[in-house]
């Protein structure tokens, strides 16, 4: 079988053949069937991206009522048809069932192994099991059609090298390689088999492999200059049929997951992004909390119809210490903001009570997973949409869907949700918000304009209003532009990049003229961060 190329407009031509040699009355010998081949016709729909070759062998059993025809009879692929010496039993109005599978083997297969080493194609084709059942099958000197199916689930690893270095190989680790392959040639991991590392397969510029279906925690390892990185993914459940998609981003020192983008064929699964270092999350959405990284958050379902976190997150990456220095450019994290005694201006709060009030402060990359400096094109930016970053499991960080879902204004040339909840008419409004719990405050942020930049400065603290924050910049996921260090050259380098946030303002005489719009936040800015269950 060769697995993967794409099937274009022959594929519709062949399905849409089947079809019609389905529809057509079988053509039906005077006597018997007994003398007539059987002849097996493979549909493989466009989202497969399989196609088999000539010489591709199938086992096929067809069962009768009376018993037994043919059990594990080898048909071999002539370019149009599976062929052999099988015949057809004499009854033409006995309705049998067929069930095939490919790679043929001398005995129905009860388990399936894939190939530890795919990083060819022979071993990644040979590690995809398909089948195919059709009940109430008649006689004919027709070919028979059937629809071949993935028993296995499909990665796919897409890498961005930033390192200097050729990529020698990846491998997945912690995979079950063994199937159990039921009657019906469904297939589930198989009980008692130690995982394996399995190598991938690169196919142009993108790496596959076949797993088993199974529920996993998969590692990455990338080799390259000699050395080997890894990096823990987060549990995903492998589905028969469907494909998941890694990004890694390599760079000189380690390797990073994002979310990719969605991948055509096969059946998409999603995307396994990278596991968060603390990953224990318990909801008790119905009594208004959730326990993550051993803190308790707020969480309200809005009119918006999502949950979002009523209180700023305060979760710190492994080997981050938050910054309470304006010199730390690249600190990810920094401490929360509070005014200082003499009502001057803001300064950094390190006590505890402050920041179990206001959580702290991320830059974007830090926010969605990443290091500092880890971003260096526009379509990773992109790629980042919705990630689930330093959130919760099951969580996100905000995308502009989901702000103007909420809030319904952001700036341009985002269009102006006027049926979003709690729009009122001129602005996002914070009254309107916390009167259903959102419980949103201006908390500030750090300002740091771009990556040339050698120092902050606070944001949020005004001379008119100066007992409290009156402005913040809070932090989101989705791509929102992009400055390079020579205006317009991309091949000169990233200066800044923006993500779509929100912008609480409290710089009003009364609460009622507080507002919460959608706000475009530079990369290097930190603000806090409210994250958004994912759908279900």
């Amino acid at each position: 079988m060769k697995a993967y190329l794409p099937l274009l407009a022959g594929l519709a031509l062949l399905v849409t053949a089947c079809e019609s040699k389905e529809n057509k009355e079988p053509v039906v010998p005077e006597t018997d069937f007994s003398d007539v081949a059987v002849r097996i016709e493979p549909i493989i729909t466009k989202v497969t991206e399989t196609d088999f070759q000539s010489g591709d062998a199938i086992g096929l059993t067809i069962t009768r009522e009376a018993g037994v025809h043919a059990s594990n009879e080898k048909l071999t692929y002539d370019g149009t048809a599976f062929t052999g010496s099988l015949k057809w039993y004499a009854e033409g109005a006995d309705k049998s069932t067929l069930a095939a599978y490919y790679p043929y083997a001398d005995a129905v297969p009860t388990s399936f192994t894939v190939a530890a080493d795919q990083s060819t194609e022979a071993a990644l084709s040979a590690s995809d099991f398909v089948s195919a059942v059709k009940a109430d099958v008649l006689p004919s000197a027709n070919a028979i059609s059937m629809a071949f199916k993935h028993q296995f689930s499909r990665i796919v690893i897409t890498v961005v090298n930033n390192s200097g270095s050729a990529i020698e190989g990846i491998t997945l680790k912690g995979a079950v390689p063994t199937a159990a392959i039921a009657a019906d040639l469904t297939a589930t991991a198989a009980e008692g088999v130690a995982p394996v590392d399995i190598k991938t397969g690169l196919s142009g510029e993108k790496y596959y492999a076949i797993l088993p279906p199974q529920t996993v925690s998969l590692k990455a390892a990338v080799s390259y200059a000699g050395l080997e990185r890894e990096q823990n993914l987060a549990e995903a459940d492998l589905v028969a049929g469907k494909q998941y998609s890694i990004s890694i981003i390599v760079n000189a020192a380690d390797i990073k997951v994002v979310l990719s983008g969605n991948i055509e064929n096969w059946n998409d699964g999603g995307e396994i992004g990278e596991e968060p270092v603390a990953s224990d999350t318990e909801e008790h959405l119905s009594d208004g909390y959730i326990l993550y990284a051993g803190e308790r958050y707020n969480v309200v379902k809005m009119k918006d119809n999502k949950w979002w976190m009523a209180q700023n997150l305060r979760f710190v990456p492994e080997g981050i210490t938050p910054a309470s220095d304006l010199s730390a450019v690249t600190a990810g994290v920094f401490c929360p903001l509070k005014v200082n005694d003499g009502h001057t201006a803001a300064e950094f709060a390190t006590d505890a009570e402050t920041i179990a009030a206001k959580g702290y402060l991320y830059q974007s990359e830090t926010a969605l997973g990443l290091q500092v400096g880890d971003l260096a094109a526009v379509a990773e930016a992109e790629a980042l949409e919705g990630a689930r970053g330093i959130c919760p499991t099951g969580w996100h960080v905000p995308t502009i869907d989901d702000i103007t879902g909420l809030v319904g204004k952001a700036v341009s040339p985002i269009a102006t949700n006027a049926d979003a909840p709690y729009y009122d008419g001129s602005n996002g409004s914070i009254a309107m918000l916390n009167a259903d719990g959102f419980a949103i405050d201006a908390d500030g942020a750090i300002s740091i304009a771009d990556n040339t930049k050698t120092a902050g400065t606070f944001m949020g603290w005004l001379k008119t209003y100066p007992d409290k924050i009156s402005s913040c910049m809070m932090i989101g996921s989705s791509y929102a532009g992009v400055t390079y260090n020579t205006n317009g050259d991309a091949t000169s380098g990233i200066k800044n990049v923006q993500f779509y946030g929100l912008m609480p303002m409290t710089n009003k005489a009364t609460e009622a003229e507080y507002t919460c719009n959608g706000t475009k936040v530079s990369y290097r800015i930190a603000g806090p961060v409210r994250c958004v269950r994912d759908a279900e």
